[in-house]
């Protein structure tokens, strides 16, 4: 046998090797979760066309048609799709409030800073509701 035919450790066979452009990973690295979240995000996000009883077309984000569909479902008697419309609810309720909250003070402080500046803010501006 020739030194260049002879095979073992880090030299397997030359039929068994990978040919030329052939990927060690057909499939590719798996998806993480943190990807898988984006993509359910991205879809969810993007706008749908949905309408109303009255017959009007509406644009919604995808979460909030799904939101609509799973309430629709709850009123129909789905004891299970009930349950979640009102786990989303308690869920989000606190933190939209939260976040009316945070916006609230926001603009007090603004009001303040202006205020300690000398510049007087009209009593029906945006900023005072």
């Amino acid at each position: 046998m020739e030194e260049k035919d002879q095979y073992g450790y880090a030299n397997p066979p030359k039929s068994t090797r990978w040919q030329q452009g052939q990927s060690g990973n057909p499939k590719g690295r798996p998806k993480t979760k943190s990807e898988m979240m984006m993509d359910a995000a991205s879809i969810l996000t993007q706008p749908i066309e949905a309408r109303t009883p009255d017959g009007k077309s509406v644009k919604l984000d995808g979460i909030e048609a799904a939101y609509l569909a799973l309430c629709k479902k709850a009123l129909k008697g789905h004891k299970g799709s009930l349950l979640e419309a009102i786990r989303i609810m308690l869920e989000v309720g606190p933190a939209v409030a939260a976040k009316e909250n945070e916006e609230k003070v926001v603009r007090q402080q603004i009001l303040e800073q202006l205020e300690r500046l000398g510049m007087k803010v009209p009593e029906d501006s945006k900023l005072r509701d």
